[in-house]
């Protein structure tokens, strides 16, 4: 009898397990459950957001984790870390700009280097779970930090960065970024706004410039700090596909998992559509930056890279599945096991589960989808995975969405705080249980 080949891409339990911890559990699930020998294949995978960082160490050679020091969404200064690495020759995600190669050996370099790459998690620089709950309010927080990172990141000669924007805190548009990064920005009285600028001082800014590269005139400071980000190859992944404003935008849905309540949310959306009008009017960024798909991610910093720092937006999950070989993975199963800590509508725009889901289906496989917590219903899902087709592609996708069972560790029965105590011990479980309906 031929082992069953199952393959485990699982998304982190955020609070409980990380992508290696689950699919371990869920392995151990399928070993117990009597059904079978199994042949395994455990892919980490992440999709931009929290553990994106310590899944892409793994995967790349002459790599270093670099410590930084930047000022977390709060402004205080506090110990992060970023990678950087050579870029493989064999990998099409970092694209080379033709400069000739150097090396990411820690000394300052005076220029970039293409085959030089940084990976930044925002995270772990400007990222919610970095504060308490008495923190989080996006009126006060910035992304400084993420600009102090990639300032890091240039001094290590990195010609390619990538951000990885998931876990935000922020929803300044990008700004203190920016403004890390040498851009300027004035209130209506002509002054010239302090650093840190924050979600709440957005509404402010009547006038913007870029860096200048007062090198030329003399500035000895300049000299030293002045990078043209023209000439840095910047790549942002994300795992949501929102525009910057409206009733899908950065601040209507994330705005309240960030802490703002309903005064903060009109006061930040009338920020960030001010902000856009003036970069438009400044600095002649195109009007359809913000509608672009991701633009409102990370309470904007989608939109701050593609309209100031000619960022490519990638979505996270394609990014880590080319990576990791992940399509040849699926291709290789018999039965794709994928999920994450909580499964709602955002799951299947971008997220993790809504890639696995697509490679799966082109490849019709059977898929087995485990969560702590699911907010939509087997039909609603099924509903979800066959939107928008129509024809012979409908048809065939009805007859895989058939393919799809979901299931939670909440369907246990027991109080949440135990499902988050215990998630190795109850995913395994319910993995066991689930291989014997397979």
């Amino acid at each position: 009898m031929e082992k069953k080949r199952v393959l485990v891409a699982i998304d982190k339990f955020k609070g409980s397990l990380t992508s290696l911890e689950a699919a371990r559990a869920v392995c151990r699930g399928f070993e117990s459950s009597g059904t079978g020998e199994c042949e395994f294949r455990i892919v980490e995978i992440a999709d931009g957001g929290d553990g994106s960082l310590d899944v892409l160490e793994k995967r790349l050679e002459n790599v270093e984790r670099i410590a930084v020091k930047v000022h977390n969404p709060v402004g205080e200064l506090v110990d992060s870390e970023i990678l950087v690495y050579y870029r493989p020759d064999n990998w099409g995600i970092d694209v080379s700009n033709g400069r000739e190669s150097g090396s990411p050996s820690g000394k300052e370099n005076s220029g970039c280097d293409s085959r030089v790459c940084a990976f930044i998690e925002m995270a772990k620089v400007s990222g919610l779970e970095m504060l308490s709950k008495a923190q989080r309010n996006p009126l006060r927080t910035s992304t400084y930090g993420l600009g102090e990172a990639i300032k890091a990141a240039l001094c290590r000669g990195a010609g390619t960065i990538t951000l990885s924007i998931g876990g935000s805190a922020t929803n300044d548009g990008g700004a203190g970024m920016l403004q890390a990064l040498g851009y300027r920005f004035y209130d209506i009285a002509g002054s010239l706004m302090a650093a840190p600028v924050c979600g709440g001082d957005l509404h402010r800014i009547a006038r913007m410039e870029r860096p200048l590269d007062t090198a030329a005139t003399g500035g000895e400071e300049a000299r030293e700090t002045f990078t043209d980000l023209s000439q840095v190859c910047f790549k942002v992944i994300c795992d949501v596909t929102n525009p910057l404003l409206g009733e899908s935008g950065a601040t209507a849905v994330y705005g309240p998992q960030k802490g703002a309540d309903e005064e903060a949310l009109k006061i930040l959306e009338a920020g960030l559509a001010n902000y856009a009008e003036v970069a438009h009017r400044c600095l002649g960024v195109a009007g359809g930056c913000k509608e672009y798909p991701g633009a409102g991610a990370a309470g904007g910093v989608g939109y701050a890279g593609l309209a100031f720092l000619g960022a490519e937006l990638l979505p996270g999950w394609r990014f880590f599945a080319q990576v990791t070989g992940l399509e040849e993975s699926v291709k290789w199963a018999d039965v794709v096991v994928t999920g994450e800590g909580s499964l709602d509508s955002q799951s299947l725009s971008g997220k993790v589960v809504s890639g696995v889901l697509e490679l799966a289906a082109g490849c019709d496989k059977e898929v087995l989808i485990l969560c702590g917590v699911s907010k939509l219903a087997q039909d609603e899902l099924r509903a979800a995975l066959c939107r928008d087709l129509s024809g012979e592609m409908l048809c065939k996708c009805i007859n895989w969405a058939q393919r799809v069972r979901c299931c939670s560790i909440a369907s246990l029965g027991h109080p949440l705080e135990v499902c988050m105590a215990k998630a190795s011990e109850l995913l395994e479980q319910l993995a066991r249980s689930e291989a014997q309906l397979s």
